[in-house]
């Protein structure tokens, strides 16, 4: 085999830094996987890098020479730090993934974590909420004050759209799109429906947030960010965390109000509805404990189609 036979370029010689950087770009351009789940995999794949320097005779860890026994050591190894299972196999899935990428490049014959079984995580299945708790806590911010309605536009999007906490707080006006409903969500274009009922409380929040603004020095306020505080800044991940875990404890009494339990319970209601795990996977950008990890290309108008058929507060 060549270095023409891959089409990535990669060889069995190639260092094992060149396939990470191969890898990730193949999940960023061609699997459309959200900006924090590759950093996800960026950072766990440096760890088993960084494990790997101090064992090995070759410095440039070709990619030949990581078999099985230096992955069980990684394992164990990480095991004895402590680590959770869950933590364990989100770990081990990335570095298969990896060595799956290489062999279906044809860098690599065999995938030398492809024998390992997932440590299994006793731990409870993910909590979520039923559609009309969520629906109650949506109404309960009141459309009075610039704070109220903003609150409800946040609940409206982690919910409606399944968003990430980083991605909700760096989101911009520019992502958004009021004529088709969209919002653009991190560095590449993965276009997410709000459905009617975000778009009719954005108009609202925009026009709060403009009379906000008329009020403050503009060479102070950070005019570009959707979301603001009542001095016209970027909200901070930590205010909104807070604010969801107030809304979301009016309803529930849930040990896990977090932004992440409304994207969960967005995940399952499109799911029971008859979404295929595929289209809500896409939607989210990568799979949650909800969503088995299939792919699918990520058509915005099937994504639509999708959505507006499933999503219960698409209408």
């Amino acid at each position: 085999m060549t270095a023409s036979d891959c089409i990535s370029g990669l060889t069995a010689d190639s260092s094992l830094e060149e396939g990470v950087e191969a890898f990730l770009e193949h999940l960023e351009k061609e699997r459309n996987y959200a900006l924090y789940t590759l950093d996800g995999y960026r950072r766990d794949l440096q760890q088993f890098a960084r494990f790997l320097y101090p064992r090995v005779r070759d410095m440039r860890l070709p990619l030949r020479t990581i078999q099985r026994d230096v992955i069980q050591s990684f394992l164990e190894e990480q095991e004895a730090r402590g680590r959770r299972p869950r933590t364990l196999a989100r770990k081990l899935a990335a570095i298969r993934s990896l060595f799956r990428y290489f062999c279906r490049e044809r860098v690599l014959a065999v995938n030398p974590a492809a024998s390992f079984e997932s440590p299994k995580d006793f731990s409870p299945p993910p909590t979520v909420l039923g559609i009309g708790a969520v629906e109650e806590a949506i109404k309960g911010p009141s459309l009075e004050g610039f704070r109220g309605i903003r609150d409800r536009m946040i609940l409206e999007i982690f919910y409606g759209a399944g968003l990430l906490l980083g991605e909700l707080v760096g989101l911009n006006l520019s992502a958004l799109n009021k004529v088709e409903g969209t919002v653009q969500v991190g560095g590449r274009a993965r276009i997410v429906p709000l459905g009617r009922k975000a778009v009719e409380t954005l108009e609202v929040y925009l026009q709060k947030r403009a009379d906000l603004l008329v009020d403050l020095d503009i060479t102070q306020v950070d005019v570009g960010a959707l979301f603001l505080n009542t001095r016209g800044k970027r909200l901070h991940r930590r205010t909104v965390q807070r604010l969801v875990k107030i809304h979301l404890g009016a309803i529930s009494q849930d040990v896990s109000l977090s932004p992440q339990l409304l994207r969960r319970s967005c995940a399952t209601h499109m799911l029971e509805a008859g979404a295929d795990a595929g289209a809500v996977r896409a939607l989210l950008g990568r799979a949650t404990e909800t969503v088995s990890q299939i792919q699918t290309t990520a058509d915005p108008e099937h994504l639509r189609r999708i959505y507006e058929k499933a999503h219960p507060r698409s209408s």
